[in-house]
This record gives C-alpha cells, structure tokens and sequence, in this order.
C-alpha cells in the first residue's frame, strides 16, 4: 500500500509492504533533501558505498546528490513514512548540519508517527498540509541534534578514491578511462566495485549525479542551456 501527499515545496509518502525476501527498494540520487522513518521493520540505508541500519522508530537524514540505496535487512511487515524537501522548505538554520553531508538518525516520537500516519490517510490531505510540514519539520529539527550514525560498514578505499574524484570533477565530462588512470586501477575493477557496493555502472552513477545537480540549479533559477554548458555538455541537445 502506498499513500502520498505532495505539494510544491515538500512531498510525503506512507508506504507498507510485506516483504518475502531482501528486496532492493530505492536506488538513486536527487536534488531533494530526504528523510526515511521506519515505522515498521529494519532496513539498511546505503549512502556513498557505505551502510546504515535504520530500526524500527527511528529516521535517516540523507543530504541532496547522495547517492543511496535501500534494502529490506530481514522477512516481514515494512512501513515507512518518506520525505521529500525542497531546499527553500527548510529553514536555514538547519543546513549548517546537514550540508556537510553529515548521515544523522534520530528515534522518532510515536505520536508524531501516529499523526503523520492519520495524516496520509485522511480525506482532508489537503486541510492539513501545514500541520505535516511541521511535523516534518520538527523532525528535522530533532535530527539536526543528534550524533553522527555509527556506519554499519566501511567504504572501501578504491571506492572513496573514485567517488572522491568524480565529486571534484562533476561539471566536467568523466570516462572510465579517467577514472581508472586516477586511481591507477583497471577499468574492470572499478565496474566491479560499483556494482558491487553502488549497485549501479560508473556511467550510470555519474549520470544520476549529473542529473540531480542540474535539477537543484535549475530549480535554484539557472537557465537550462547554461546548465548543459556548465555541466559539460557541447549543446543543449546532448543535455
């Protein structure tokens, strides 16, 4: 089951699911800035080639053009609640935390996702949009504070060598050729590590960076052919 509630500056989505197996949920990089609350279940959050364990009751704050991936870690019930933001929706004050790419889980109150649940399901969605927004908010509030999440795995280090190297050099065009003489490693090996670890080619990784980098600079009132320009691009076309 799934329920969503979406408007111009910040969506929320319920979802339940009954899982038979280890399940590959989510698998990509956006502009947005996302917060995941397990109401139900564990999973294991996947963030830059390094893991996480989210527990029943508790959110994960993941910063925008991040790359993750979310697994079921065992069978049974999930329920989650996900959010969206745009970044004018959160107030200034938090980013300080947040756009240091800093992975932060907070332990959830149950009201608020029992509330937030009553919100998703009620036929009033719209009457209480701002109500969610600060429910929302609140959370973020709450994560802000707290202690940076104890990793459940290490990155490798041919891994953070490479995802290093193509964070510096995200405007410019990337080959494999490149990365593999950067980190003076074959151009197999690092195809391995990244389906491996990232689940997911090298080129399709940059692509989705790429993508979620455009969206967030355009949304931020650049021009889309400057965008093209600026991210590497000869012509709009290509882009």
């Amino acid at each position: 089951m799934k329920l969503e509630l979406i408007t111009d500056k910040f969506q929320l989505e319920y979802k339940e699911d009954l899982i038979e197996n280890t399940l590959l949920w989510e698998n990509h990089c956006h502009a947005h800035f996302e917060m995941i609350a397990v109401l139900d279940g564990s999973v294991n959050v996947t963030i830059e080639g390094i893991e996480y364990r989210l527990r029943r009751g508790e959110a994960i704050a993941i910063p925008p053009l991040c790359y993750h991936a979310i697994t079921a870690s065992k069978k049974g019930e999930y329920k989650r609640i996900t959010a969206l933001f745009d970044f004018d929706s959160i107030p200034s004050v938090l980013w300080e935390r947040f756009e240091k790419k800093s992975i932060l889980i907070h332990t959830l109150s149950h009201y608020i996702t029992d509330e937030l649940k009553k919100i998703c399901f009620s036929k009033e969605q719209e009457f209480y949009i701002p109500l969610a927004h600060s429910f929302m908010t609140e959370i973020l509030y709450s994560l802000a504070n707290s202690e940076q999440a104890t990793p459940q795995s290490e990155i490798n280090d041919l891994l953070r060598d490479v995802l290093s190297y193509i964070d510096s050099h995200l405007c410019e065009r990337i080959s494999l050729d490149e990365l593999a003489s950067h980190v003076s490693r074959s151009k197999s090996s690092i195809c391995h590590i990244f389906e491996e670890k990232m689940k997911i080619s090298p080129k399709q990784y940059i692509l989705q960076k790429k993508l979620a980098l455009a969206t967030q600079m355009i949304r931020s009132g650049t021009p889309p052919t400057s965008v093209a320009i600026k991210l590497g691009y000869d012509n709009y076309g290509n882009f």
